[in-house]
């Protein structure tokens, strides 16, 4: 941005010499590329921040020099002489897409006089790279210059129907621009359009077709703010570049649009001999009111290591054109038009230290409270998950969150089962990954398959990851899951052993996923026979965790063994996630060590061997209470002499109390309470 001092010297005081200016610049946060001397006047070629639009703008300059010189900026004359008709009696504004064009202001003027400008115009736009041209394309530039807002005008008699319409470009549509080159239009370019044919590219360069030349006699003068992601894309693909162009990649506040419109229509007024029609058409479909920042004076303190007066952060922003309102420590500060950038408290503090002085910073750091940073609960369970899985023989598998519902398919899911509903993608990039998995185990058993294929004898998988569902008012949910996959070989080697014995069986499976339980601490868990489609129909249970079912466990069934070609036995396990990080304990808790004996009993008991251990288990913790601290399985025994379909559990019952010595007398009144419930709660009977 190009910014000659006698212009600058029009909105505020600054030094006479540019070299002084020069050395204020940096400590403003303006780089300065180099300095050149027009006729008697020095230029300054400054570097501008791709997040400060407002600095392509001579007033924008102005305020930063104002506020560092403690002055105020003269703006120019907010004036403007209108006439009738009112511009809506001769024309209209059509926006097609409100995203792409915030705001289009069009002022019409007619009786102009096209010659060329005043020298002290052409001068100033020579200095800053401008060619002159009339009074009428000049006014515009020296206005685009000025506020830092482009503009654009028609002749307004070759606009078709006197209309604009501002919409995406056609197939097909051509348009030849001011520099004479003919560019092909599609639907990612925003137009300006009168009542048949695209006029304009928005925000970039108008049509050759509707300049102002010697014959205009009355100009549609356009204002607008364009999308910044619109020009951008349609600068790039046609390599067209632009002062107003790299304004409106920026951002153009479309607040602004409306006084500069005005100052530039009475620019041309006076330099044509024209008249500003009353009433401009203003389309501004959604009106974004500025946002309002909280800043706390006690955390700019904090933030900056110093004691900054509140009177003079006050007067700061006050200078760049902050709106304030102050409350005790806390100001309530709107942003001035164009400054986009002023979005939170962090950009007012540092508005307030760059103009009153990095230099005053102090070397010595700032006194701060400290605390230890941690994951989220949610994370630091998960990673306790893994953790207890991997120490319990298991390792962990990756798989992608995308399927073809045929994989699903190998599970052989019943008609009402959800799994069968996965979420599809809109756009899938190839033809196997089609929609989101509703569950892990599919991927986890292509796993499976692939380590087998490659005479892997022990294949001990486990997963965690997300898996996703359509939600019942639209949408997707999306949950944490849990799946384990085991088959072959548990021990290797195992002196004395028979190859059986060496091999998985359901309760490796359950015993990591007690494992898993006791590490959270997140309650008692148990495995109730059920039915699952993808297990055994007689070796599968639902996983339950206290009062709730979370998940089904057990073996493969054959059959979905076979279509993941998948020998022998394999087992399985996949449970919601979710439910129990919510329930898992993640602080430590120490326990010293007992100070008085434990004191230990059998109890056996003979019942169906349809009769589940975890039943007899329960009763036998709910009839104890408070003075058990664990019960164990230790034998199951069917045959003679036992009748055809019983069987013999026997349990150790381990009995501690934490303040004294158990007594003979209660221990033996606890058993013989644990041998009258059992019968009456369950159908077996004692074995003395």
């Amino acid at each position: 941005m190009k910014a000659p001092l006698s212009w600058l010297r029009e909105y505020v005081a600054v030094p006479e010499a540019a070299e002084a200016l020069v050395e204020q610049l940096p400590m403003l946060g303006l780089g300065v590329e180099s300095v050149e001397h027009v006729g008697g006047d020095a230029v300054v070629d400054l570097e501008i921040a791709s997040n400060r639009p407002d600095l392509l703008s001579l007033i924008g300059i102005a305020r930063e020099l104002a506020a560092a010189h403690r002055r105020d900026v003269r703006l120019p004359e907010d004036r403007l002489d209108e006439h009738d008709p009112p511009a809506a009696t001769v024309t209209s504004v059509e926006i097609t897409d409100p995203d792409l064009c915030a705001r289009y202001i069009a002022h019409v003027i007619s009786g102009v006089s096209v010659q060329p400008s005043p020298a002290w115009l052409a001068t100033r736009l020579e200095a800053v790279g401008v060619r002159p041209v009339n009074n009428i394309v000049d006014a515009t530039n020296y206005v685009m210059f000025e506020w830092g807002q482009p503009l654009h005008a028609f002749d307004m008699d070759t606009l078709a129907e006197r209309r604009i319409v501002v919409r995406p470009g056609g197939p097909g549509e051509c348009l030849v621009t001011l520099d004479g080159v003919s560019r092909d239009l599609d639907r990612q370019m925003l137009v300006i359009a009168d009542a048949r044919r695209p006029v304009a590219l928005a925000g970039i360069m108008g049509g050759g077709e509707t300049e102002i030349s010697a014959t205009t006699r009355t100009i549609l003068l356009e204002a607008a703010s364009f999308a910044p992601a619109s020009v951008r894309r349609t600068s790039r693909r046609l390599g067209l570049r632009t002062e107003a162009s790299a304004r409106f990649e920026r951002g153009v506040d479309p607040e602004g649009t409306a006084r500069a419109a005005r100052r530039c229509a009475q620019l041309i007024a006076t330099l044509t001999g024209g008249r500003v029609q009353r009433a401009a058409v203003d389309a501004y479909p959604k009106r974004v009111p500025r946002p309002t920042i909280v800043l706390r004076l006690p955390r700019l303190q904090r933030v900056l290591g110093m004691t900054v007066p509140a009177a003079d952060a006050e007067a700061i922003l006050t200078r760049l054109g902050v709106e304030l309102r102050r409350e005790g420590d806390v100001i309530h500060a709107v942003p001035p038009v164009g400054r986009r950038d002023l979005e939170r408290e962090e950009d007012l503090i540092e508005e307030v230290v760059r103009h009153y002085g990095y230099e005053r910073i102090p070397e010595a750091l700032p006194v701060e409270v400290m605390s230890q940073g941690r994951r989220a609960p949610r994370l630091e369970g998960e990673a306790s998950a893994r953790d207890a899985l991997i120490r319990a023989g298991l390792t962990e598998a990756f798989t992608i969150s995308l399927l073809n519902p045929r994989l699903l398919e190998r599970l052989g899911l019943g008609d009402a089962d959800p799994w069968r509903q996965p979420v599809p993608l809109r756009n899938p990039l190839t033809s196997d990954h089609t929609h989101l998995r509703p569950c892990l185990l599919p991927g986890l058993l292509e796993a499976v398959r692939v380590n087998v294929s490659r005479r892997v004898d022990a294949v001990h998988l486990f997963e965690i990851g997300r898996v996703f569902s359509p939600a019942s008012k639209g949408g997707i949910d999306e949950r944490r899951s849990l799946a384990l996959a085991i088959r072959g070989r548990w021990v290797t080697g195992g002196w004395g052993q028979t190859a059986e014995d060496r091999d998985v069986t359901f309760y490796h499976l359950k015993g990591a996923l007690q494992t898993l339980f006791d590490e959270l601490r997140a309650g008692l868990l148990s495995i109730v026979p059920a039915r699952r489609s993808w297990l055994h129909p007689h070796r599968a249970g639902e996983i339950w965790m206290d009062d709730q079912v979370i998940g089904a466990a057990g073996e493969l069934h054959p059959e979905v063994a076979a279509h993941f070609d998948l020998p022998g036995h394999s087992f399985v396990a996949e449970l919601a996630l979710d439910p129990v990080l919510d329930r898992a304990v993640m602080q430590p808790r120490f326990t010293g060590l007992p100070r008085f004996p434990a004191v230990r009993r059998d109890v056996a008991v003979v019942g169906p061997q349809t009769l589940p251990h975890a039943d007899v288990e329960a009763a036998i913790r709910d009839v104890v209470g408070i003075l058990l601290e664990a019960v164990e399985l230790f034998d199951v025994y069917a045959g003679p002499p036992l009748a055809p379909g019983q069987r013999n559990l026997a349990y150790t019952v381990i009995l501690r109390a934490p303040d004294r010595t158990l007594t003979g007398e209660e221990v033996e009144g606890i058993i013989q309470r644990v041998h009258e419930a059992l019968p009456e709660r369950l159908p077996v009977t004692i074995r003395l």
